[in-house]
């Protein structure tokens, strides 16, 4: 199998509103990881994979079929949304029992896999309690066990590590990626945050404005990265001779000098090799640098770069 997922030309339009536009995007086996700011279109992307949106535009394809009206397809997924609406006043397990009802699960069955499953999240111990007392990675936990009751082929995974502390998030990245390694499920997993992604798997997608700007192995994602032009704001003493040898460099796009010479902002086509090169040149040049700093090094700077290129 090539691909569990294909987006070909997927358009979603909330009247005028875009929410994906010409979205391309195949997703292979195992974990694959979605990193986009809010509003990019990560959501809207799961609910068309899940067939709870029809397409505007396009097509969108789960194991090779449509996902759109498509019930015996829908039962192969799972979907743990980014929002928290969970009953507070029932404990943990008649909530699963109630979410195993959905499913259709045979009530003689039901304890029998909640058992399970809560075994495999983590929550063993807190099946017997209200949902109202749980904290908030426990909060996530129960709603990857929903998610996962029926036991799907694939797992979809909305900003499960919104909100919660370093500890409760990396139990999380490890129960991600158990669930593939140990469990057999394919996963999708969306975050606002590379660097999450990079602990949970190789395989990125960014998205950004509804459309996918770039797809491939976390390696290939930051060479796009770090190829992506640098504004660095310099400040410090002798700056108009350092803008001047600056611009001698080959990676040096521009050097502007800031009021009273006090500092420059230099654009450069890689980062890195600025950054290797510039002690050096401060040394041999007798220069102090007090303040140093990239003006678009965020993720943003990065997705525009990207979109800007297609």
């Amino acid at each position: 199998m090539n691909s569990i997922i294909s987006a070909h030309n997927l358009s979603k339009w909330y009247g005028e509103v875009i929410g994906l536009n010409s979205f391309e995007l195949p997703i292979s086996p195992g974990i694959t990881g979605i990193v986009g700011p809010n509003g990019a279109g990560k959501t809207t992307f799961f609910k068309l994979v899940m067939g709870l949106l029809k397409p505007s535009k396009g097509r969108i394809s789960v194991f090779g079929e449509r996902s759109w009206k498509n019930p015996q397809l829908h039962a192969k997924m799972g979907f743990c949304p980014d929002y928290d609406n969970l009953p507070n006043d029932v404990t943990g397990k008649d909530f699963l029992r109630l979410i195993g009802a959905l499913y259709g699960i045979d009530r003689n069955h039901v304890d029998k896999r909640i058992t399970e499953v809560a075994r495999i999240v983590g929550m063993e111990n807190a099946l017997g309690r209200n949902i109202g007392g749980y904290s908030k990675g426990m909060r996530q936990r129960v709603k990857v066990a929903a998610s996962m009751l029926h036991d799907p082929e694939l797992l979809i995974l909305d900003e499960p590590l919104a909100g919660t502390d370093p500890l409760v998030r990396g139990d999380l990245i490890a129960l991600i990626k158990s669930l593939h390694g140990e469990h057999g499920h394919h996963i999708v997993v969306s975050s606002h945050i590379l660097q999450e992604i990079e602990r949970i798997t190789q395989e990125v997608a960014l998205i950004y404005k509804g459309r996918a700007v770039a797809f491939g192995n976390i390696s290939e994602i930051r060479d796009l990265i770090d190829k992506h032009p640098h504004h660095i704001l310099i400040k410090g003493d002798r700056v108009r001779t350092l803008a001047k040898r600056l611009l001698d460099q080959p990676y040096t796009v521009s050097v502007t000098l800031m009021e009273e010479g006090e500092g420059c902002i230099v654009e450069v086509r890689e980062p890195n090799a600025f950054f290797e090169f510039l002690p050096s040149l401060v040394t041999e040049l007798a220069c102090n640098i007090n303040e140093m700093y990239s003006l678009d090094a965020g993720l943003e700077a990065v997705f525009e770069y990207l979109v800007e290129g297609k």
